[in-house]
């Protein structure tokens, strides 16, 4: 009797243990087919691609003049905003300069002063030499009317020949003075002319010492450099007492707060991409979160043509390798806080939906 017992105790398990399996095996299969059928299905209905990124704007902020670095007022990943200073060269060379350009500019108005003054006193003495022309034209005209009489009394032997050459004297002596101011018109008509011309060149001067008391100005403001707007710094790579040149970058500067995801689709699957199209995201650093979005713009080239280095084919041999399209795809429904959680370069993979 116990022996029976154990027999069908036994056999008990055995279909406990096959249900058991049986069951496991059944909700594997169904998992499976699900999976299978929920693959296909998205297959189907949307163009898939996991060589995606979260994209924002990265702006490097670069120093415009050299000089030695004074203070740097940031640390790496702060916060910033628009107008905050940065950092801080040392300006005294460029205080020095502009001294210099204001210094340049007050000679050159200095110049154009002088120069008026001269035009004006050349003016003058054009103005009195024809005053002494006019004066002594009229004395001119009265000795020749003398010098006509005295002849014509000399042929009538009325005056002495001792007074007529004293009148042909006179009337010589004033014709001599009446071509000397003429020359002397005309030497300082020429120098009103040159003088006058002169300040062309004087307000040209003047405007160059301008420009280059304002570029001295520039500089001078360029040795405290700013953040251009809102954001995030990045890393911190100089330090105070290093020596920077022109152009060098001093610091990334992420803008947070325009975010957006860049999905580089294969060349096959850009036909089914258009802009306004739904499009599912999936954040890998966001568990359980889909968000949503919708495609604004689609490159015109392929991702390998913007490198550095674009790959040249029509020279020897080549591999096909096929080619990827950046789509921009701006987020619908995240809200400040999942912008917040949301950093550049995050793997994402994104989900489009293809047209019925």
């Amino acid at each position: 009797m116990s022996g029976l017992h154990k027999k069908r105790k036994q056999l008990r398990r055995l279909k406990i243990r096959n249900i058991t399996l049986n069951t496991v095996c059944i909700l594997l299969a169904f998992s499976g087919i699900s999976w299978t059928v929920n693959y296909f299905w998205k297959y189907v209905n949307y163009e898939i691609t996991n060589d995606a990124v979260v994209d924002q704007y990265i702006t490097p902020v670069n120093i415009r003049v050299s000089g030695y670095i004074s203070e740097v007022r940031f640390t790496e990943h702060q916060h910033v905003k628009a107008g905050d200073t940065l950092l801080i060269l040392d300006d005294r060379e460029y205080r020095i300069k502009l001294k210099d350009a204001e210094a340049a500019l007050l000679d050159a108005r200095a110049s154009k002063d002088i120069l008026s003054s001269g035009i004006q006193t050349s003016e003058v003495n054009v103005s009195v030499q024809e005053a002494n022309i006019a004066e002594t034209k009229a004395r001119l005209w009265q000795l020749e009317q003398d010098y006509r009489r005295y002849a014509n009394l000399l042929a009538e032997e009325s005056v002495s020949q001792q007074q007529y050459e004293q009148v042909k004297a006179n009337y010589e002596a004033m014709q001599a003075r009446y071509d000397a101011l003429l020359r002397q018109k005309s030497a300082a008509q020429s120098q009103y002319s040159e003088t006058s011309k002169k300040s062309g060149s004087v307000e040209a001067m003047i405007l160059r010492k301008e420009a280059d008391l304002e570029m001295a100005q520039l500089n001078l403001s360029y040795t405290v450099v700013t953040a251009p707007f809102d954001g995030y710094m990045g890393r911190r790579t100089l330090e105070t007492g290093q020596l920077v040149q022109a152009g060098q970058t001093l610091s990334n500067l992420v803008r947070g707060d325009d975010k957006w995801i860049t999905a580089n689709y294969k060349e096959t699957q850009i036909s089914n991409i258009y802009i306004g199209q739904e499009v599912r995201i999936k954040v890998d650093a966001i568990d359980n979160r889909v968000f949503h979005g919708k495609v604004t713009a689609i490159s015109e080239a392929t991702g390998s043509k913007y490198s550095l280095v674009p790959t040249d084919n029509s020279a020897g041999n080549f591999i096909k390798v096929q080619q990827r399209i950046p789509v921009r795809i701006d987020l619908t429904d995240a809200s400040p806080d999942d912008m917040n959680r949301l950093r550049a370069g995050m793997m994402v993979e994104t989900e489009a939906l293809k047209k019925d």
